[in-house]
């Protein structure tokens, strides 16, 4: 199975109709398709064929990591699904080859466009309603709603005085760059770890850069707040974070981890990192990580059948290109140079 590809003809969606490794529903029966797909998202929704004449077959495919999912799904003639509260997922809706037209509140008018530029974010105060053109496809995006909520304190530092509301629409041109990105990632991180899935400092990773990727990228009611000035912690907070990232090597750090640990914002504790250290705090982390892979391959035995990539993925590193470089700059040579000494 490959991984999906970017279609060059419509931006920065992250095409696919595959999820690596993912579940798969695929029937020519409208009823069995809305309630094997209730059952995978764990909530009440309808859906209703609009063209009787065009045969309908759906193809879904899901698959879960931690409080991430990811869901690419097509039927064929046009559709109307709605879906109903309580929903304890926040959706993001990647459209293409064709047009989504969105209703919030069950107004049968539609109120949001989700096509190539834009994707849809939803977070389900009330019912939403999609009507989706003949031979739309979608790759959908989930989070739970519990886990960016935990996120959204950690770059707060407060309590949240009223429930995340994001914005619908999601200019895929301007901040849904980061989120896009990140999405690609997951997906190549699902293909190359297969059905085991990603080691937990890699998964961790994943499920935080698409949190905050999405965060910060896409308006909310809590957007002003985040971006507003924040005071430096004193340095020994630094100092403190250092010493945990040092004594706990096998340890799946996120920047979440450590701004929690520091009693400080992730945005505080960035800033305090680039202040003292020259550097961020998942750097910092990064690096660790890289002497770490060095120290594993100095000892391995090629004859084992140890393999660079089965380290690196171990130890947080997806992209084996962006891997091989930062390990050469960081040690003067190759990881596979290192194995074979």
């Amino acid at each position: 199975m490959h991984a999906p590809s970017m279609s060059m003809d419509e931006g920065l969606i992250p095409e696919g109709t595959s999820v690596p490794y993912g579940r798969l529903i695929n029937t020519r029966d409208p009823s069995e398709a809305r309630a094997r797909t209730q059952e995978l998202l764990k909530n009440v929704h309808s859906m209703k064929v609009l063209e009787r004449g065009s045969p309908f077959q759906a193809r879904v495919e899901y698959r879960k990591l931690n409080g991430i999912g990811l869901m690419a799904s097509g039927y064929g003639p046009a559709v109307e699904i709605s879906c109903t509260p309580p929903i304890s997922d926040v959706c993001v809706n990647f459209v293409f080859g064709g047009t989504m037209l969105i209703d919030e509140g069950s107004t049968g008018e539609a109120t949001a466009v989700a096509g190539p530029a834009r994707a849809a974010v939803f977070c389900f105060p009330e019912t939403v309603s999609m009507r989706w053109s003949p031979g739309l496809r979608q790759l959908m995006l989930t989070v739970d709603k519990a886990v960016i909520d935990r996120c959204l304190r950690n770059l707060l530092n407060e309590p949240l005085h009223a429930p995340l509301r994001f914005e619908t629409e999601m200019d895929l041109k301007r901040g849904g760059q980061g989120i896009t990105a990140a999405i690609r990632t997951l997906q190549r991180a699902l293909e190359q770890c297969g059905k085991a899935g990603p080691p937990p400092v890699l998964a961790k990773e994943i499920e935080h850069g698409i949190l905050t990727a999405l965060l910060l990228g896409q308006r909310h009611n809590y957007t002003d707040r985040i971006f507003s000035a924040q005071p430096l912690p004193a340095p020994r907070v630094v100092r403190r974070v250092v010493e945990l990232i040092e004594s706990s090597p096998d340890a799946a750090f996120t920047v979440a981890d450590l701004a929690e640990f520091a009693g400080v914002s992730e945005r505080s504790l960035h800033s305090a990192f680039r202040r003292q250290l020259g550097t961020s705090p998942m750097s910092y982390v990064r690096r660790h990580r890289l002497e770490q892979v060095h120290e594993e391959l100095l000892i391995a035995d090629p004859s084992t059948g140890v393999k660079v990539t089965d380290v690196a993925l171990r130890h947080g590193f997806t992209h084996t290109g962006r891997f091989a470089a930062a390990y050469k700059e960081r040690f003067g040579e190759s990881p596979s140079a290192t194995m074979r000494r």
